[in-house]
C-alpha cells in the first residue's frame, strides 16, 4: 500500500524538501553500494566492504523511517539484517551478493517512481524479502545455501560471474566510496539558469568590446572600465563553468556493473578498469555520452573480448580486459575504450563490405585498414555471426558516431588482429560557450569552434599557397600533404559570380576525427568566445549547422558543423588519405615556420619564444605580484601562480607588467617582460648556442639578434614537481610528438645542440617522412600518441628498409620499470624525460657516437629485427 505521507494537504515545502534530499542521497548511498558490491564479490574476505555497506543500507533505513517510508523501510531492514550477519562472520558467498544486487536493483526502481510521483509507489516487495530473510537465517545457522537452479527460479537477480582479476579490493573500495565534505546542494535547475545568465552577460560583454574599440573620443575611462567589466565576467563564467563541471568517474562508476552483467550474459570473464575518473566535464555532455559508452562497452565484451577457453588457447589471460580513459587534450576530453580482445578482421570486414553493395572490388583493393574500419560506422553493418540479445543487428556504432557529432565531437577506431581495439571519442568540455573562429564568404558571417581548426593559411595573391586542382576539384599543397578543400561560398549556394575565377582568401585547416580537410573562406574577422543556442528547426534540417549565437555587434550568425561539412562534399576518404606525392630520390621535408612571440626583457636584444608555449598574456598591476623565494607570486584563478622575472634586469618600476602564462606538465607559470614588440612566423635556425642556462641560443630576424629563450629553464624554477615528473657533425633528428607545445619546446633544444630537427605531428606522418627517402641519424618519439603510440612506432620504423638499427629515443613522464621493459622489447634505445633537455642532449649524442662505431654485420641486425 503506498505511503499516503507525501499526498497529506498539511505536507509544507519543508517536508518536499527533506524528500528531495532524501533522494539525492539515497541515490549517492545505492551508487556507493553498488560499487561496493562488485568489489566485494571479488574479494568477499574483505571486511571493509561489508561495514561500509551495512552503514549506507543503515543510513537509508532510518531516513525511511523518518519519512515513514513503510515500503523501503522493510526491504533495507531485510537487507541490513543479511549484511549484518556477514558483518558477524558468517562466510559471503554468491547468492548473498546477488540477493543483495537484487534488493539495491528494487530501491533504485523505488527510488525512479518517487521522483516522479512524489509518493512512495504501492508494490510487494514480499519474494524478496522473504528470500533475504531466509539467507539471513541460513547465514547465522551456518547452513547450507540452496541449489543455484532453486536461487535462480526466485528470478531476483541474475546469477554471479566467476571471480575475476581486478586492482586491489583496498583501492577499489577506497577510490569508489563518495567522500562529503563541506558542499552545499544547488539544484540543476539553478545551475542551467546561472549558465543561461552569464550566456547573456558574455554577449553584452562582447558588445560592450566592439563598442569600446569603435569608440571615437578615445576615452580612457571608458576602456579601462569595459576592460574591467571583462575580466569579471570571465571569471564568473569560470566559475559557473566549474559549478557545472562534473568528474567522469560518476559516469565510470556505472560501468563495474555493466560489465559484471555482460560477462554472466555472455559466458566470459571481463573486468573493466578505468583511468582519469578525476577528469572534468560538463554535466550535460556527461549526459549525452552515457549511452554511447555504453553501446562502445557492450561492443567490446560481445565482439572483442574471446571467450575464456579460445584465449587460454592463444596464450592470453582467460580474463578479458577493457580500459576505459579520459584525458584533456587540447580544450577537449579524449576519452579511450580499449579491450585485449581479437580486434577488428579486416578480411570479414572487406567481405561484408562487398558482400553489401558498399564499395566495388577495384575500389576495396586500394584501401588501407583504417579506410575499411569505416564500414563499421555504416548503418546496418555488422560482421557477428548471429544476433544475441548484446549485439549483432547492425545498429548502434552509426548511431554512436551520429549522436557524438551531434555534439560537436568525434569517434576514430583503430585495431590490431589478435591484440585488441580502441575506440577513441574526442568531446567538447562544454556546449555552452566555446571559443569561435569568426569568418565571412560572399559577405556573410559565419562561426566555426576554434577547437576543430588546425591552422589558417592564405591563398592566392602575396601568399606562398595557391589553389590547384585534380581532376577539377580544388586542393591544397601544404607541407607534406595534399588537402581536399570545400569553398564555403559554394558549399552554402551563397552565390559567388561565376566569372569570379581567382581563388584568394583563407583556407581554414580543420580536424575531424583522424580526417584533415580545408575551407576556403574570404577573410577572418575575429576570435570570440560565443554563445552556442539552439538552432530553429527549418535551419536544423540544412544539416551542415550545430547552432546559432549573437555577435558583439548584435548580429546574429550560424555555427558551422566541421564534421556535416566534411560528409556534405563527400571528403571523406579523401581527407582521411591524402594524395600520394612522387617518391624522390632524396626527400627533405620543408622546413617548417614557427610562430614566436618577441618581447623586451632588461636592457639586451630582444628575446623570443614560440607562441604555441604561451597560455594567456595578462597586464598585471605591481601591487599584484608578491615577493616570494627570489621570484614573485600572484593569485591567478583560484591558485598561486608563480612569477619568473625573464632576465635578472627586468624593469620593476613600471605600475603594470605584462605576464605571459606558459602551461605545460599540468601546471602554470608566469613570465615577467616589459613589452610585447611583434608576432611573426620564422623558421627557426639557431645560429650560436648560448652559455647562459635560461637561453638556449640567437637568431637573426629583420637584421636584429634576437635571443631565444628556454622555457624549461623557467619551469624547472617555478614548477619543480612538473619537471620531476618527467621532461659535431649537424646529425639530422626526427622529433616526433603529437603535441605542437612539445614540438616547439623540444626542436629548439635539439636545435640549439647542433642537430637538424625535422619534426612530425604523428607517427603515421613520421613513417612516410622515412619512407619516402628522410634520411636521419636518430628519432625521438613521444611513447603517448593517439593514432600510434611510440612503441608501435619503434617497432614500424625498425621494419623499413636500411633503417633496422636506426637509434630511437622514447619520451616519458618517467621512466618507471614497465616503461623501460616496454621500451627495450621494442627495440626503444633509452628513454629520458620530456623537461629533462640536459637528459635529452646527452642521450641523444651518446646514442649518435655509439652507432658511428657500431659494429653492422649481419647477424647482429637479424636479431635486432627478430627482438623487435
Amino acid at each position: 500500500m503506498a505511503s499516503t505521507l507525501l499526498m497529506r494537504p498539511e505536507i509544507d515545502d519543508a517536508m518536499d524538501e527533506l524528500l528531495n534530499d532524501f533522494l539525492v542521497e539515497t541515490a549517492e548511498h545505492i551508487d556507493a553500494a553498488t560499487m561496493e558490491l562488485v568489489c566485494l564479490e571479488k574479494d568477499p574476505s574483505d571486511r571493509a566492504l561489508i561495514a561500509s555497506l551495512f552503514r549506507h543500507v543503515h543510513t537509508i533505513k532510518g531516513t525511511s523511517g523518518f519519512l515513514k517510508l513503510p515500503r523501503v523501510g522493510r526491504l533495507t531492514h531485510s537487507t541490513e539484517a543479511l549484511i549484518g550477519a556477514l558483518r558477524d562472520g558468517a562466510p559471503v558467498r554468491a547468492s548473498h551478493v546477488t540477493l543483495i544486487f537484487a534488493a539495491v536493483d528494487r530501491l533504485k526502481d523505488i527510488l525512479a517512481e518517487m521522483g516522479r510521483s512524489e509518493e512512495e509507489p504501492a508494490g510487494d516487495d514480499e519474494e524478496l524479502v522473504v528470500a533475504l530473510e531466509d539467507a539471513t537465517r541460513r547465514a547465522r545457522l551456518g547452513e547450507a545455501e540452496p541449489p543455484a537452479a532453486e536461487i535462480a527460479e526466485t528470478d531476483l537477480a541474475a546469477p554471479l560471474a566467476e571471480p575475476r582479476a581486478a586492482q586491489p579490493p583496498n583501492e577499489a573500495h577506497a577510490a569508489g566510496v563518495a567522500h562529503i565534505g563541506e558542499t552545499v546542494r544547488v539544484s540543476v535547475n539553478v545551475l542551467d539558469r546561472l549558465m543561461g545568465i552569464v550566456s547573456e552577460l558574455v554577449s553584452t560583454r562582447n558588445r560592450l568590446l566592439e563598442l569600446s574599440s569603435a569608440w571615437a573620443g578615445g576615452d580612457e575611462a571608458m576602456s579601462s572600465s569595459v576592460q574591467t567589466l571583462s575580466n569579471i565576467t570571465g571569471d564568473l563564467q569560470d566559475a559557473v563553468m566549474s559549478a557545472r563541471m562534473q568528474p567522469v568517474g560518476r559516469l565510470f562508476s556505472t560501468l563495474p556493473r555493466l560489465v559484471r552483467d555482460l560477462a554472466h550474459d555472455l559466458g566470459k570473464k571481463i573486468v573493466v578498469t578505468t583511468e582519469g575518473s578525476d577528469t572534468e566535464l560538463d554535466r550535460q555532455v556527461i549526459e549525452l555520452i552515457r549511452a554511447p559508452l555504453t553501446h562502445i562497452i557492450r561492443n567490446s565484451a560481445d565482439h572483442g573480448i574471446e571467450p575464456p577457453a579460445e584465449r587460454a588457447r592463444i596464450g592470453k589471460n582467460e580474463t578479458g580486459v577493457i580500459t576505459v580513459r579520459a584525458a584533456y587534450d587540447a580544450g577537449q576530453i579524449i576519452i579511450d575504450i580499449a579491450d585485449d580482445g581479437r580486434g577488428l578482421d579486416v578480411a570479414r570486414i572487406h567481405a561484408k563490405a562487398l558482400a553489401n553493395g558498399l564499395v566495388g572490388e577495384a575500389d576495396i583493393s586500394k584501401f588501407t585498414d583504417s579506410e575499411l574500419f569505416e564500414f563499421v560506422f555504416t548503418p546496418g553493418f555488422s560482421t557477428a555471426d548471429g544476433v544475441t540479445k548484446v549485439s549483432g543487428r547492425g545498429v548502434g556504432m552509426d548511431v554512436v558516431r551520429e549522436n557524438i557529432q551531434s555534439i560537436g565531437g568525434s569517434v576514430s577506431l583503430t585495431s590490431r588482429y589478435g591484440r585488441g581495439a580502441c575506440v577513441t571519442l574526442r568531446i567538447p568540455l562544454t556546449l555552452a560557450i566555446t571559443p569561435a573562429l569568426i569568418l565571412t564568404s560572399n559577405g556573410s558571417r559565419f562561426a566555426i569552434p576554434q577547437m576543430t581548426v588546425v591552422e589558417l593559411v592564405g591563398v592566392g595573391d602575396g601568399f606562398e599557397h595557391a589553389i590547384q586542382y585534380i581532376h577539377d576539384a580544388p586542393v591544397l599543397r601544404l607541407r607534406n600533404d595534399v588537402l581536399p578543400l570545400l569553398d564555403l561560398s559554394t558549399t552554402l549556394a551563397l552565390g559567388r559570380p561565376a566569372e569570379e575565377e581567382t581563388r584568394d582568401g583563407f583556407v581554414v585547416v580543420l580536424r575531424v576525427g583522424a580526417a584533415r580537410f580545408g575551407l576556403l573562406v574570404e577573410t577572418i574577422a575575429d576570435v570570440q568566445e560565443v554563445v552556442i543556442e539552439p538552432l530553429v528547426s527549418a535551419l536544423a534540417r540544412l544539416g551542415v549547422f550545430s547552432g546559432q549565437t549573437i555577435l558583439g555587434d548584435g548580429s546574429v550568425v550560424l555555427i558551422l558543423d566541421p564534421a556535416a561539412l566534411l560528409e556534405h562534399g563527400g571528403l571523406q576518404r579523401l581527407a582521411e588519405r591524402p594524395a600520394e606525392a612522387a617518391t624522390p630520390e632524396a626527400f627533405t621535408p620543408r622546413a617548417e615556420k614557427t610562430r614566436i612571440i618577441l618581447v623586451k626583457a632588461g636592457p639586451g636584444p630582444l628575446k623570443a619564444l614560440p607562441l604555441s608555449l604561451v597560455l594567456r598574456i595578462e597586464d598585471v598591476p605591481r601591487e599584484r605580484l608578491i615577493p616570494s623565494d627570489g621570484a614573485f607570486v600572484m593569485a591567478y584563478r583560484d591558485s598561486l601562480l608563480p612569477i619568473i622575472p625573464a632576465t635578472s634586469d627586468v624593469a620593476l618600476d613600471r605600475p603594470s607588467s605584462p605576464i605571459l602564462v606558459l602551461s605545460g606538465a599540468g601546471q602554470s607559470m608566469g613570465l615577467l617582460i616589459e613589452d610585447i614588440v611583434d608576432v611573426t612566423d620564422e623558421i627557426l635556425d639557431l645560429q650560436r648556442e648560448s652559455n647562459s642556462p635560461h637561453i638556449l641560443g640567437s637568431i637573426q630576424l629583420g637584421g636584429e639578434i634576437v635571443e631565444f629563450l628556454d622555457a624549461t629553464y623557467y619551469m624547472r624554477i617555478a614548477c619543480p614537481a612538473a619537471v620531476a615528473r618527467g621532461v659535431s657533425k649537424r646529425h639530422r633528428i626526427l622529433l616526433v610528438d603529437d603535441k605542437a607545445f612539445f614540438r616547439d619546446m623540444l626542436a629548439p633544444i635539439l636545435g640549439s645542440a647542433g642537430y637538424e630537427v625535422t619534426t612530425a605531428a604523428s607517427a603515421p606522418e613520421a613513417l612516410s617522412f622515412l619512407r619516402k627517402g628522410l634520411a636521419v641519424e636518430a628519432v625521438v618519439t613521444d611513447t603517448d600518441m593517439p593514432e600510434m603510440d611510440g612503441y608501435n612506432f619503434a617497432r614500424a620504423l625498425h621494419e623499413l628498409p636500411g633503417l633496422a638499427d636506426l637509434p630511437v629515443v622514447a619520451l616519458a613522464a618517467q621512466a618507471a620499470p614497465s616503461v623501460l621493459a616496454a621500451a627495450k622489447a621494442c627495440g626503444i634505445a633509452s628513454v629520458t624525460g620530456k623537461f629533462d633537455r640536459r637528459a635529452l642532449i646527452e642521450c641523444v649524442g651518446r646514442l649518435l657516437d655509439k652507432a658511428d662505431t657500431a659494429p653492422r654485420d649481419l647477424e647482429l641486425r637479424i636479431m635486432s629485427e627478430l627482438a623487435a
